[in-house]
């Protein structure tokens, strides 16, 4: 039964606003959730099948010739199953009557107040995402270089990918991202070797080169790169950023979306009953406070579904 609570009215019209600004805007920095694309799940917790390439059997030549009247080669498929559960993640932010009143002379409080809550959201599966990709549970190669400021002439991020790119081909996977963070890709870009292969003979005045450049040169589709940042600094004190996707590590993978079956690495699991939306707004009354609280939450699990489908390799960044 989806989730009910008489003093809190679920707003629609916030709620499709916020999804609105989060389509909209080119500035949103986010990429957790095209890494891990949101996949609706009816139930708060379960259980799944899964096929591993190895126990599975999958890619066995097992094939055998055969003569007429005698055994068939027989293959006994094993299959295998995993679990996942969704936490709620929630933020509330109180609407005082007089400072709705004041403000709302110049811009719809409510909606700006679910932005920046949405904001927050994200900030927060933002660096689950990130620390997924960038966790243990994936294959890792060793990079030809260390990627440190005063080696950019001996750093050869096409080699290291295509190198991912072996392994991945092991499994029968075809990476079709590469994932780095924004320090990293600023490195990269200006790179010798890169830029060589982009433009041929690289002169002193070249350009560094754009993602799409980049992503053409390793032959995938995109490079997805992290550049959010969430505030360092305790409650109350000086704000200090810092960026969610660390330096030390290029992931390179196949990425997915819909069912589990259509592959890819991950999802975004949304337990659909309780978070019908990416995001749900409410409101609700706190009159002992004169005020209205506005409510953001959704109901999440990041959820790897298929390791094969990612290498690592560590920049040794510095």
């Amino acid at each position: 039964m989806a989730y009910a609570n008489s003093n809190a009215l679920p707003r629609a019209e916030i709620s499709q606003a916020v999804f609105e600004a989060q389509s909209n805007s080119a500035a949103l920095p986010f990429i957790g959730l095209s890494a891990y694309p949101i996949l609706n799940v009816a139930a708060r917790s379960g259980e799944y099948l899964k096929i591993d390439v190895g126990n599975g059997e999958v890619f066995n030549s097992d094939g055998l010739k055969t003569e007429a009247g005698s055994n068939r080669a027989r293959v006994t498929r094993r299959f295998t199953s995993d679990t996942y559960a969704c936490s709620s993640f929630e933020l509330e932010e109180l609407l005082p009557d007089e400072t709705a009143m004041d403000l709302g002379r110049y811009f719809d409080v409510e909606v700006a107040s679910a932005n920046f809550l949405n904001t927050q959201l994200l900030i927060g599966h933002e660096q689950r995402v990130a620390d997924v990709v960038f966790g243990t549970g994936f294959s890792a190669i060793s990079a030809t270089a260390a990627y440190t400021a005063g080696a950019t002439g001996n750093i050869d991020l096409a080699f290291d990918v295509d190198a991912a790119q072996v392994e991945l081909a092991k499994k029968n996977v075809q990476a079709d991202t590469v994932i780095m963070s924004l320090q990293v890709f600023n490195r990269v870009r200006r790179s010798t070797k890169l830029l060589t292969n982009i433009f041929g003979l690289v002169k002193a005045d070249v350009r560094p080169a754009t993602a799409q450049e980049v992503a053409e040169a390793l032959g995938v589709s995109q490079i997805l790169i992290g550049r959010a940042a969430k505030n360092g600094a305790k409650k109350g004190q000086t704000y200090s950023g810092s960026f969610i996707w660390n330096n030390s590590k290029i992931a390179v993978a196949k990425l997915g979306a819909g069912e589990f079956n259509s592959g890819g690495v991950g999802r975004t699991l949304l337990w659909s009953e309780d978070s019908p939306t990416a995001v749900v707004a409410e409101t609700y009354r706190d009159e002992a406070r004169r005020s209205n609280v506005i409510r953001c939450r959704h109901n999440t699990s990041e959820k790897t579904i298929d390791a094969s489908c990612l290498v690592q390799f560590d920049t040794s960044y510095a």
